[in-house]
């Protein structure tokens, strides 16, 4: 599963319809609502789940994933040393990520790409990824 950031995961491109991933993936293990009422699609064996957003007619707008064959630029990410992912990214022209403690885990936010680092006992254990909302208020969709 490769990460791109900005894009998606692999061919899960922000704004694929919940037809194409479920065509793709096959049928999820879980489906719910969140309090938006954006639908979310979760896939227990990949790790994943994939929010649609409601106000965008339902096109995939969120992913979490925490799988260990989650990859960026060919490096995989799940259960790294925080440390030298951070490095890694920066490597790589991701900088500026925000610092967040909330005692029992914490966040590493990098808002220029829309990328959430959770990491926990100092690893990264999960990987958030949105689509980018560019200046004029909207959706840089990729589908």
């Amino acid at each position: 599963m490769e990460l791109k950031v900005k894009h998606g995961i692999d061919n899960l491109l922000f704004g694929v319809s919940k037809e194409f991933v479920e065509k793709t993936l096959g049928k999820y293990d879980e489906k719910y609502t969140d309090e938006d009422d954006n639908i979310k699609y979760q896939y227990n064996k990949l790790k994943l789940t994939l929010t649609f957003y409601k106000e965008a007619g339902y096109k995939l707008a969120y992913i979490n994933c925490s799988s260990e064959e989650l990859t960026l630029l060919g490096k995989k990410l799940i259960g790294q040393d925080i440390a030298s992912v951070l490095s890694f990214l920066e490597e790589n022209g991701m900088e500026d990520f925000e610092y967040e403690n909330y005692d029992s885990f914490a966040t590493n936010t990098n808002e220029d790409n829309w990328l959430v680092l959770n990491e926990e006992y100092g690893e990264l254990n999960e990987v958030e990824i949105g689509v980018i909302i560019n200046d004029d208020d909207e959706y840089e969709w990729k589908a």
